[in-house]
């Protein structure tokens, strides 16, 4: 109990649908998230393999998305922030690791707090029943201001995780990605049990090198942000033959430079190759790196 796992959704093709993680709050009972548009069609989904595929299985499925409010809380001192609402849970970092839960009271409201996050930096998402969602945050922003607490957009967001190298489903990912292609596919061939999918991915095809593989882009120029959308081309010259493009872009505040996300062909095979990036007429040289630009270890997530 306590503990939470990341985890991805398959079809039965095998193709990557959606990402999420799944908290054990008891012996039998967990409690799964998802992307933030995808909860009713995932619990569909978990509702037709109970009533279709696996009827036997004594398991209730419950949609409790507008049940509880969430707020995220992301940074070298959000602990701080968080412990000044008051709690009976204990938020050290041994007692309390990263993807982990824990229920109990926060400013004398029932409160679950997962230390889970997309920012790559310490983070708690707090779940508080719905009601009480918006004083929760004008009491977080309240405790924090002195300590330059502010909100963060989606834009902020994306900057973040793209410099962690988190894969965004639907953004990273296409309607052909399989586990493999995202670096998963060891961690799949370790499981010994089935999965909506698996059949799938011992098709000659779901193996190949040369499939679409998840990896950073490095623009040659730092102060280049690569066009989402362009293309890597073996001759840009002839627009044609693409091997793979451009999925994620910005420039990180953090690191000095421009840094990118791209599905390539047989990309991790080719890390530090040098590459060419064509979009709208214009090319970009530019290298494939690991998606990892920041903190590869986790130091700050664990912190």
């Amino acid at each position: 109990m306590g503990q939470v796992r990341y985890g991805i959704m398959l079809n039965e093709h095998g193709i990557i649908i959606d990402d999420g993680v799944c908290m054990r709050l008891a012996d039998n009972s967990f409690l799964v998230s998802t992307t933030s548009g995808a909860a009713s069609r995932i619990f569909s989904a978990f509702e037709e393999w109970l009533q279709c595929e696996w009827p036997e299985l004594r398991v209730l499925v419950t949609n409790v998305t507008s049940v509880w409010g969430n707020v995220a809380v992301a940074g070298p001192r959000a602990r701080e922030v968080v412990q000044r609402l008051g709690t009976d849970v204990d938020l050290g970092r041994e007692t309390f690791p990263h993807l982990a839960v824990r229920c109990g009271t926060l400013a004398g409201v029932p409160a679950r707090i997962a230390r889970v996050g997309f920012t790559g930096e310490l983070s708690f998402e707090i779940n508080v029943p719905a009601g009480y969602a918006s004083a929760l945050w004008e009491a977080l922003i309240a405790q924090g201001r002195d300590l330059n607490a502010t909100p963060i957009g989606v834009d902020a967001l994306q900057e973040l995780r793209t410099e962690k190298g988190f894969l965004h489903v639907g953004t990273d990912t296409d309607a052909r990605t399989v586990p493999a292609d995202i670096g998963m596919g060891a961690i799949l061939a370790k499981k010994t049990e089935d999965f909506v999918g698996r059949r799938s991915l011992e098709r000659s095809d779901a193996k190949r090198a040369d499939r679409l593989q998840f990896v950073g882009i490095a623009a040659q120029d730092p102060n280049v942000v690569l066009p989402v959308g362009g293309h890597i081309m073996a001759d840009p010259s002839t627009r044609s033959g693409s091997q793979g493009y451009v999925t994620s872009s910005c420039a990180s505040e953090t690191l000095g430079r421009s840094v990118a996300l791209g599905l390539v062909v047989a990309g991790r095979a080719r890390l530090n190759e040098s590459i060419q990036v064509y979009s709208g007429g214009r090319v970009w040289p530019a290298r494939l790196v690991s998606p990892n630009w920041y903190d590869p270890k986790g130091e700050r997530l664990n912190a």
